[in-house]
């Protein structure tokens, strides 16, 4: 058996400080697969841009309702769902939201790390289980997908006020 981690990659779009650019990279994306940039992708995409956090889908529904009130909040999750098997936006499990939604990086989707007293979600490398994804195929036989869920724990912000084995001295 190989110990090879199996991921999905990113799609390679660079993201880019301002929606208009992002948008039109992920346009090229679209019409190459012969799909097109609708209001909805073109709204979800402008909020993901502009807000650079990991948000719930409930969160995605507000602010594209704030710019384009005609876009249906079942129309806002179908359009997660497919700008993540386009691998332009990355979902992860999380206990605040459910599920957490980000502009995927480029390259190879990432972990995540959640701070099971305030909420943040934080970005980790995403080599960082690799060795751990190796050895769990190899002993076995099953295939870890890391990127799915967040890793629960305590923020550098919170383990000040809770550390591990009691209050700070």
């Amino acid at each position: 058996m190989t110990s090879e981690v199996v991921r999905r990659p990113a799609a390679a779009v660079a993201v880019a400080a301002d929606p208009a650019t992002t948008i039109e990279r992920v346009g090229v994306l679209l019409r190459a697969r012969g799909e097109r940039m609708t209001r909805a992708r073109r709204a979800v995409l402008t909020v993901l841009v502009g807000d650079g956090a990991h948000l719930g889908a409930e969160e995605v529904v507000g602010r594209v309702a704030a710019l384009d009130a005609g876009v249906h909040r079942a129309t806002v999750y179908r359009t997660l769902d497919a700008l993540a098997d386009l691998g332009v936006v990355q979902h992860v499990h999380v206990r605040r939201t459910g599920t957490a939604y980000h502009l995927a990086h480029g390259g190879r989707e990432h972990l995540h790390a959640e701070c099971r007293r305030c909420g943040v979600v934080q970005d980790l490398p995403p080599d960082l289980l690799d060795g751990v994804a190796s050895a769990v195929l190899d002993r076995d036989g099953f295939t870890v997908e890391p990127t799915h869920v967040a890793l629960s724990g305590l923020c550098a912000a919170c383990v000040t006020v809770d550390p591990p084995g009691g209050p700070a001295r």
